[in-house]
């Protein structure tokens, strides 16, 4: 104990021993403050073993992630450009995390060198959308052509003119999507789609689309239960029209078209046209 307490007030002592006699301020030296170790992570280089990341602590996993994201990058020539590369990952990561809109462009701009902590913020922040398995297509192009992509692109253009949410945000635009196709694949369902139309009731069918509760939502959940709600309107929509599209055909026999079972009656809306109409 006294060793520590000697060690404490060696400065004090130093100093003082240095002032003594110094009456006038120009007679008294300059004396550099001393520097005390706080003994926190940042007062050395972090560095860490990434052989084995069992039970590895947030600190660990982000710097072992970044470094290995930092190799494959345009700026691993410079190696003194980790430690921004590294502070970028993390607060990439941080803001993905929390389904935050990336602070920077997701893309980099063709020709232009990348900035270390710009190029870590890409990275960290596309780390997580890996993670999370967030697909995204181009709808501009044909590659990946599927119908799933068909639906996918169809439900980002009504995310877009839906105007819920910034569409440079995946998180937010994807659970809208997800509530999209969701809501489409309820309205093919027996009990809504043919008892709204063939028996009578409206084309929401008996019950709402999706239960909403009141009050303020976090983003992701909002913009899944809107692109629910749309999706479902979109495909009763969709269905009304392939099927007004059959009924125009049933017209009567002389005019060579099916004919209506008879006593069979439809919606207001969906019943053949009269002959000679």
């Amino acid at each position: 104990m006294r060793r520590l307490i000697f060690t404490g007030a060696l400065p004090v002592l130093v100093t003082m021993a240095l002032l003594q006699g110094c009456s006038e301020p120009k007679d008294c030296p300059k004396v550099a403050p001393v520097q005390q170790e706080s003994g926190d992570a940042g007062s050395e280089e972090e560095s860490y073993d990434c052989n084995s990341l069992e039970g590895a602590g947030l600190l660990k996993k982000t710097w072992c992630d970044a470094r290995s994201a930092f190799e494959s990058s345009s700026v691993s020539g410079d190696i003194s450009s980790f430690n921004p590369y590294l502070t970028g990952f993390r607060n990439g990561v941080n803001d993905a995390r929390q389904a935050e809109t990336s602070k920077i462009a997701r893309d980099v701009v063709e020709g232009q060198r990348e900035k270390s902590n710009e190029a870590g913020y890409r990275a960290g922040y596309k780390s997580v959308l890996d993670k999370m398995g967030i697909e995204e297509f181009s709808c501009r192009d044909s590659e990946q052509a599927s119908e799933y992509k068909d639906r996918w692109c169809e439900a980002e253009d009504a995310y877009r003119v839906s105007g819920i949410g910034s569409t440079e945000n995946p998180f937010v635009r994807g659970r809208f999507i997800d509530g999209y196709m969701a809501g489409g694949r309820v309205a093919l369902t027996v009990p809504t789609s043919m008892e709204a139309f063939l028996g009578g009731d409206n084309p929401e069918g008996k019950q709402p689309a999706i239960f909403k509760t009141e009050g303020e939502k976090r983003p992701t959940v909002d913009a899944f239960d809107k692109g629910f709600d749309e999706g479902y309107k979109a495909m009763i929509a969709s269905i009304r029209e392939s099927i007004n599209q059959v009924m125009q055909q049933m017209q009567a026999p002389n005019g060579g078209g099916m004919q209506m079972p008879e006593g069979m009656q439809l919606p207001e809306g969906l019943m053949p046209p009269q002959p000679g109409q």
